[in-house]
């Protein structure tokens, strides 16, 4: 069957039994069965169609969304290991895109689609053509709400497509709202072609959507939400990865004019956040004096207690959750983060926490010094030393990490609970067994980023805050900004033309500083290649586990090299000194170990998704991607 055609059919499928949100602006979409003269009736029964997209937004917090099943896309990265022998990563880790198993994660084959982010992608164009090419068909629409819909319809037509040009490289434009007649089997275009399209749409949205919405609408997309994926699609048009055309995969450099317009782009949209007091957005603990206080508030940027129901730092989210439930959230926690032991797992799978931090990640975290200033661990002014490795590090590495040992909660008794992943503990043997070859293997780390204290199963207090899946937050402007400036330069403390006074460097230190960590040092400032290292190891850290990193390390043009060996991902081996004192008085002996069986076959053919077998026979323009 051919793509589009296939697509028509899910398409329409997709928009009669879409389930609908019960979030106030979602609850206005229209019975699907009627036709489309009653669908472009007024201004709310065309909203109703084009507020469908907000269903086909990602959501990386929610059980079984995306029919991903127990699976976070860090496990396709280097952010976690999968402790699930079922998990969909691991056929994906393996190497072999096209192979038949790989259904549901990610990449999605044939009739398997369905719930894909690619698939919902799709979805998304379809909805945002049609109400872009029949908006001319609703009568008596004011300026204001003509704006509203066709701001929001060219931004997600940029973002799903965005969705597209990401994994596969450069797509044929679709700017239309195909009718599966044959027309719509176009020639792709290479990625900068489709970028600078998509960038068009972009601008167009920046024009026409509001600055802000009341409380109702909060969650769709403002102005300063276009501007800030704008800037984000132009720093992703600059990188190593998309100077290919669409027949090489080769490692290449930065294309520094293109880094410049990113650069400029970002700035904007700092300059809107810095300089309008009256704007709701900020860098969350950034004028906070007191160590405490900023760690208090950097951790509220991930999780605390409704309402609000947003946070000053989110720029484009999603502002649809499932319900904190004890269904519905503890089994979120369960399946994603917290072993049955925390969180009262009775049989089966959900004994098992499912994803791993690795020691990859741990070591990204930077060490202070004799001097108080912080320093990469593979310094020497960090006084790095294994068996003292998690005394002063960086502040965000104790938000966003449990390691062993760790008090974590308390039981119904009042007892302090820990965290039991040390060799031989409780969480260690739950998920490791070396007598069978098959057996995911601990790390020796959960996720606490995302996770509170009180989500255990003795106080069950899984409600008491909020957790919402982010796309774009004031501090990766900061960091997009520092990456591009520096790229179009190669100098950390040059200036760019309509870029104010604002250097690479002082855009990084901004994020570091408010959580109290110190200014880069001023030889990796002045080091083209430790700036570039320090830049990428802090974006590594401030936004772990937030869905960046994957397509980070593919941009970057570095997965193949960071997935060189055969076991390329890390755990730690804490080993306690005394087995017979209590645990929180334990001491551990530590080591580094290999984390097997996990794996990471990349190679030069990875940088980009295939399109499958059938897709590529089936269409006579559609080219397959280079090695598949």
């Amino acid at each position: 069957m051919k793509l589009y055609a296939n697509l028509k059919y899910l398409f329409i499928i997709s928009i009669i039994f879409i389930n609908i949100s019960c979030e106030d602006f979602l609850d206005k979409s229209p019975d699907m069965g009627i036709t489309d003269d009653e669908v472009f009736k007024n201004y709310d029964s065309v909203l109703g169609l084009l507020d469908r997209c907000y269903n086909l937004l990602d959501n990386f917090h929610g059980y079984d969304k995306c029919k991903n099943g127990r699976t976070h896309i860090g496990t396709i990265s280097d952010e976690f290991a999968s402790l699930w022998n079922n998990a969909e990563a691991i056929p994906v880790n393996n190497g072999y895109w096209l192979a038949s198993d790989i259904t549901n994660f990610e990449i999605g084959v044939d009739g398997n689609r369905n719930g894909t982010s690619i698939w919902k992608a799709y979805q998304g164009l379809r909805i945002a053509n049609k109400v872009i090419s029949s908006i001319d068909r609703v009568h008596n629409l004011t300026e204001t709400e003509l704006n509203n819909i066709l701001g929001q319809a060219y931004f997600f037509r940029a973002w799903f497509y965005f969705q597209l040009i990401k994994r596969y490289g450069g797509m044929p434009i679709f700017d239309k709202y195909y009718m599966g007649d044959g027309t719509e089997d176009l020639p792709r275009k290479t990625y900068h072609e489709s970028s600078e399209w998509m960038v068009t749409d972009l601008d167009k949205a920046i024009d026409m959507l509001p600055e802000e919405w009341d409380e109702k609408n909060t969650g769709r997309p403002t102005m300063l939400a276009a501007m800030a994926v704008k800037s984000m699609a132009q720093l992703y048009d600059a990188s190593p990865l998309m100077q290919n055309d669409l027949n090489t995969i080769e490692v290449k450099d930065y294309d520094a004019n293109r880094a410049k317009l990113a650069a400029q782009s970002a700035y904007k949209v700092i300059e809107c956040i810095e300089n309008n007091s009256q704007t709701q957005y900020k860098l969350m603990g950034y004028d906070e004096q007191d160590l405490d206080k900023k760690r208090q508030i950097y951790k509220n940027i991930f999780y605390w207690p409704a309402p609000p129901y947003t946070q000053p730092e989110y720029i484009w989210y999603n502002r649809i959750q499932d319900g904190q439930t004890t269904f519905n959230y503890d089994r979120y926690i369960r399946c994603f983060w917290m072993p049955y032991e925390l969180t009262g797992g009775n049989v089966g799978n959900d004994q098992i926490v499912y994803n791993a931090p690795t020691q990859n990640m741990v070591e990204m975290f930077e060490k202070k010094g004799v001097d108080d200033l912080y320093y990469p661990i593979d310094d020497n002014n960090a006084g790095y030393d294994l068996q003292s490795y998690y005394e002063n590090r960086d502040p965000r590495f104790y938000n966003n990490i449990l390691r062993p040992g760790e008090a974590w909660c308390k039981d119904n008794n009042g007892n302090t609970v820990y965290i039991t992943t040390y060799y031989e503990g409780s969480m260690y043997k739950t998920t490791r067994d070396d007598k069978t070859s098959n057996k995911r293997f601990q790390t020796g780390y959960l996720c606490k980023k995302f996770m509170w204290p009180e989500c255990n199963q003795w106080e069950v207090g899984y409600s008491i805050n909020r957790v919402i899946t982010v796309y774009i937050r004031v501090a990766q402007i900061y960091l997009d900004f520092a990456e591009a400036a520096f790229e179009a330069t190669q100098n950390a403390k040059a200036q760019i033309e309509g870029c104010g006074s604002l250097t690479a460097e002082q855009a990084i230190n901004k994020v570091r500083n408010r959580i109290g960590v110190t200014n880069l040092p001023d030889y990796i400032v002045s080091d083209p290649q430790k700036f570039r290292e320090a830049y990428r190891r802090e974006r590594a850290v401030e936004l772990m586990f937030e869905n960046n990193r994957w397509w980070d390390i593919r941009r970057w043009m570095i997965a193949h090299e960071l997935f060189k060996d055969q076991y390329p991902i890390k755990g730690i081996n804490a080993v306690p000194n005394d087995y017979n004192v209590p645990i929180g008085e334990m001491t551990f002996n530590y080591s580094v170990v290999d984390v097997k069986p996990e794996q990471r076959i990349f190679e030069m053919r990875n940088y980009w998704y295939p399109f499958s077998i059938n897709d590529v026979a089936g269409l006579n323009n559609l080219v397959q991607n280079p090695g598949w």
